[in-house]
């Protein structure tokens, strides 16, 4: 959990940084410049929408508690990518970077409790195994999580 007092102030930071003008108001390309002199990775698209979804007042501009939002939430994907990440490497027992069907057939049964038919795993493979070269990849995985929840 993140210390609400820290991540205040760190905000408050990043958004006097990106703030060049002192209005206390982040247009778009504010923030567009400024995250990525941060080395803050996001998309134009996913920046919009993130935008768009905080800006409460709809200025379209953001000030300091949208701004806080969207901070909280790029670090709660942060972490659920993180996340997502160990339980790829749990599953991955030979550390190749991919997932048999065999890791997957096994991972099934020990953390789901779910004994898997070979028909039933050519199933999920054929679903989640988008390059056909019968392993999971970490992008494969990170796509099609929420078929193995």
């Amino acid at each position: 959990m993140v210390d609400s007092e820290h991540l205040h102030g760190h905000v408050s930071a990043i958004f006097s940084a990106i703030d060049r003008n002192k209005d206390g108001r982040l247009c778009y390309t504010d923030l567009r410049i400024g995250f990525h002199e941060l080395g803050i990775k996001i998309s134009d698209e996913d920046l919009k929408t993130m935008m768009d979804e905080v800006d409460q007042d709809g200025d379209g501009a953001i000030n300091f508690s949208e701004m806080l939002t969207i901070m909280i939430r790029m670090h709660k994907q942060t972490r659920e990518s993180q996340d997502l990440v160990k339980v790829f490497e749990v599953m991955d027992k030979d550390g190749n970077k991919r997932i048999s069907k065999t890791e997957l057939r096994k991972a099934l049964k020990l953390y789901a409790n779910k004994k898997v038919s070979s028909e039933e795993m050519d199933k999920i493979m054929k679903e989640v195994d988008f390059d056909n070269d019968g392993y999971i990849s970490f992008s494969e995985f990170a796509n099609c999580v929420h078929l193995f929840k």
